[in-house]
């Protein structure tokens, strides 16, 4: 796999409930984005362009960038409410961490 998913959360979830959060998220990432390649790649070109999105100073955001975002963000929302299907606790104290690892490295 090219990333890594971490649940960060306030809660304290039990270890495998963390780990099954995980699991889940992560196959409907993979189910909406194709592959772990792709998922990898969707997450990079999304923090690229909201890095530029962010940066006042640069033109706007090109049509592929534009998309890239909102791909990515649809993709999220979707794979957050499967992993949390059932939770009845409050979605805002609860983060998923996605690190795309560097090609050689760990992060």
């Amino acid at each position: 796999m090219n990333y890594l998913i971490r649940l960060v959360d306030d809660q304290e979830f039990p270890e495998e409930q963390c780990r099954l959060i995980e699991q889940r998220y992560d196959e409907s990432l993979v189910g909406q984005l194709g592959s772990p390649e792709q998922v990898a790649q969707a997450r990079r070109a999304w923090v690229q362009a909201k890095t530029r999105e962010d940066e006042a100073t640069v033109p706007a955001l090109s049509l592929e960038e534009k998309q890239a975002i909102v791909r990515w963000e649809r993709a999220e929302t979707a794979a957050r409410l499967l992993a949390f299907e059932g939770y009845t606790g409050a979605l805002e104290d609860l983060y998923i961490d996605v690190r795309v690892l560097q090609p050689g490295g760990d992060r």
